[in-house]
């Protein structure tokens, strides 16, 4: 999937549920629910021995929406990643050997940054798809409208910290092509019900979406 596309996929679900997978089995079982409350993507952070597992058995579950592979911040596991069938990989933050390999893949990386000295540095090295992390703790919407004024020509993925009740501030934001979380399918640490998480999912989309 080259960047345009995912970008245009992402633009008609704007909501990413990013989940850190405590086994398979319940990372398969969130994705169903999300899926079914309307996500087009999920993002599975590849953070333990069990991560690949469960992208693999999502990816051939919903072999029709998007799947990104989250916390790649090595060579290693963006060839796993790749290997494992994901659309997208996405960093906390830039790593240049990663967007190395990734120049010219069909796998595209999307590199994080939290300053404007990080974005004026991916511009030129020609990334213009960025995470924006930790999105509440550094500024949140409030950062990023700033930001959309001076480089109007970048999209972001922002996360981290980011809650239902904050989601109009960032619908609000041109620059911003989608938001990333857990609050859609856990609360206080705790996963949700599959009905309660279809419907956040719900929620969180109208709220995302424009109308």
């Amino acid at each position: 999937m080259d960047e345009q596309t995912l970008i245009a996929k992402l633009k008609t679900g704007p909501v990413v549920p990013v989940i850190n997978p405590p086994s398979v089995e319940a990372c398969l079982a969130a994705t169903d629910a999300l899926v079914a409350g309307g996500a087009i993507a999920i993002e599975i952070t590849l953070r333990s021995a069990i991560a690949p597992k469960a992208l693999e058995a999502c990816r051939k579950a919903h072999p029709d929406i998007v799947i990104g592979a989250g916390s790649v911040m090595d060579v290693e596991r963006y060839d796993q990643a790749e290997a494992l069938g994901a659309d997208f990989t996405i960093a906390p933050g830039r790593c240049l050997q990663v967007e190395e390999r990734a120049k010219g893949r069909s796998l595209v990386h999307v590199p994080g940054i939290v300053t404007p000295s990080e974005i004026i540095q991916a511009r030129l090295d020609g990334f213009k798809l960025l995470k924006f992390y930790p999105s509440e703790a550094a500024g949140g919407a409030k950062t990023l409208k700033d930001f959309g004024h001076i480089f109007p020509d970048i999209t972001l993925m922002p996360s981290g910290g980011i809650t239902f009740d904050t989601l109009p501030g960032y619908a609000a934001i041109p620059i911003v092509l989608s938001v990333g979380g857990s609050w859609m399918y856990a609360k206080g640490g705790a996963y949700r019900t599959p009905e309660d998480m279809a419907e956040q999912m719900r929620l969180s989309l109208k709220a995302m979406l424009p109308g």
